[in-house]
């Protein structure tokens, strides 16, 4: 029998089809605000089992930045599922992150 706190952490803990995803950020720059703002709604739209992002500000953790080897922010590490993909930039090119991020756009539907 599993406990309402048990089944809180099953669901936090990523499942292999769930996109697991680390965003490196300048603080509140405006960059890395949009670039935010453009990887919530490309994941909200197309990814149908959910994500996952852990947003990491370089100025708040440099130890992570470094331990990760990242060099320029905003820096899109995608963990899960495998294979691990790195995605600098703006992420304003939707067609090239959805490939790095394996998602496909849904089919536009037609009259």
């Amino acid at each position: 029998m599993s406990t309402s706190s048990e089944s809180q952490e099953q669901e936090r803990v990523p499942t292999p089809e769930r996109l697991l995803l680390t965003l490196f950020v300048s603080g509140t720059s405006p960059a890395s605000s949009r670039a935010e703002s453009r990887l919530r709604d490309i994941c909200d739209r197309n990814s149908p089992s959910g994500y996952d992002l852990k947003i990491v500000d370089i100025y708040e953790q440099p130890e992570v930045v470094f331990s990760r080897g990242v060099l320029a922010v905003p820096t899109l590490i995608k963990e899960r599922p495998p294979p691990m993909r790195v995605l600098i930039g703006d992420f304003t090119d939707e067609p090239r992150v959805l490939s790095a991020l394996d998602l496909h756009a849904p089919p536009l539907t037609g009259p």
